[in-house]
């Protein structure tokens, strides 16, 4: 019994000379560096700040995944104020908390100038206001709208933001224009709109609206095909056409603080999206396709073309996916993957990921963005328009910015 007591004494005597420092076999500089550097990283993700309701932007203009993390899912709008101090141009980001599902870092700086505006104006019929905006690179945690407050009058009520390329004005979305009192008898010029790619420059035209309406439907109508959405884009004369009301009601709304996704008539009312279906790169790269699925590609490569559904209040993309698809007929396959707590669509019509190269596969956009998030997390929204493309380029292909 003694001897075990002496045992025990000498062993307490040693682990205490060791965690003093008196052992001559110390631990490595690096391994306490490292513990150290682990213990930060913890300390740090656990000491975030949640955002508030209106954020400043800091003035790299990042606003970190972490931070995100704090609004992802929360209900209301968050806004983010920044400045450019050149221009004297104030502008304002807006997400709603519950499109937020996996965050990401966020630059939300924005550059003003005007490179090249004169150019573009001239392309755009001639429009006798512009402004040329470089929104930063990075991957959308969600829509968000833009709103901009210039330190100057614009006689103008009808904008479009254009993107430039091969000598046109090609158009992106519509702007909504306001015009408010500034400081002393000064007026200063509001534009907001609903920003659904980024990591380029952009230029901002305006006019005013042609008074008669005659003329305005004889007029030839400049159109270009973007060639990311499949969609038409308008040239703007001295006055900006092609101006969608929808688009402007919702970037106004979401300016506003009212959720551009929120339903004013929820109870008696149905709830509707549109949903098509597309494997027209397929038709580009058909050198790359599995001989076996050539017979699944349709020869316009509509697989489904745009069509209204209903749906159910808390329905998902993939529960519109799977229920038209099977009113339909069409082949659909998809597994549940646990790491995202979501279902991946692996095959549709018997065309799968891979099978037009390795780049390929099934993505999904609601209203022109693509969601960095599963299908069946997206819950729909009335008017929702969804649309389901095949890639050979891993997005870029169909317009998905953040890999271009």
């Amino acid at each position: 019994m003694k001897r075990k007591r002496k045992v025990f004494l000498v062993l307490l005597i040693a682990f205490v000379i060791l965690i003093t420092g008196g052992c001559s076999q110390k631990v490595k500089s690096d391994q306490i560096t490292q513990l150290d550097r682990v213990e930060t990283t913890e300390k740090k993700g656990t000491s975030v700040k949640k955002l508030e309701k209106i954020n400043q932007i800091p003035d790299d203009g990042i606003i970190t995944a972490a931070q995100m993390d704090t609004i992802s899912g929360e209900d209301g709008q968050f806004q983010f104020s920044g400045k450019d101090q050149d221009k004297g141009i104030t502008y304002v980001w807006t997400y709603e908390g519950k499109r937020i599902k996996n965050p990401v870092d966020q630059n939300l700086k924005v550059e003003f100038s005007d490179a090249k505006i004169e150019e573009v104006k001239k392309a755009g019929g001639n429009a006798p206001y512009g402004l040329a905006i470089t929104l930063q690179k990075m991957n959308l945690a969600a829509p968000a709208a833009l709103g901009l407050t210039l330190n100057e009058k614009w006689d103008a009520d009808n904008a479009v933001l254009c993107k430039y390329v091969d000598g046109e004005a090609r158009k992106v979305c519509d702007v909504v224009v306001g015009s408010v009192s500034g400081i002393g008898d000064k007026a200063l010029t509001n534009l907001a709109f609903n920003v659904l790619e980024v990591g380029d420059t952009y230029y901002i035209l305006a006019g005013k609206s042609k008074e008669d309406n005659e003329e305005n439907k004889g007029a030839e109508e400049k159109t270009k095909n973007n060639g990311n959405n499949d969609q038409q884009s308008h040239e703007v004369d001295n006055s900006p056409t092609g101006n969608n009301q929808n688009d402007s009601e919702q970037a106004a709304e979401t300016q506003s603080g009212q959720s551009s996704g929120e339903n004013q008539n929820d109870q008696g009312s149905s709830h509707t999206c549109t949903i098509s279906i597309e494997c027209s790169t397929i038709l580009n790269n058909w050198d790359d396709l599995n001989e076996a699925k050539a017979d699944f590609v349709p020869s316009d490569g509509w697989i489904l073309y745009t069509s209204e559904v209903e749906y159910s209040p808390g329905e998902t993309v993939y529960d519109v996916l799977y229920r038209v698809c099977k009113d339909t007929s069409i082949q659909m396959s998809a597994k549940y993957t646990p790491a995202y707590g979501s279902y991946y669509v692996e095959g549709i019509n018997q065309l799968y990921e891979f099978d037009c190269g390795e780049l390929s596969g099934w993505m999904y956009s609601v209203n022109g963005w693509f969601p960095n998030y599963g299908c069946s997390q997206y819950e729909v929204s009335d008017g929702d328009i969804i649309e389901w493309r095949y890639t050979c380029d891993l997005g870029r292909d169909v317009g998905d910015q953040y890999y271009e």
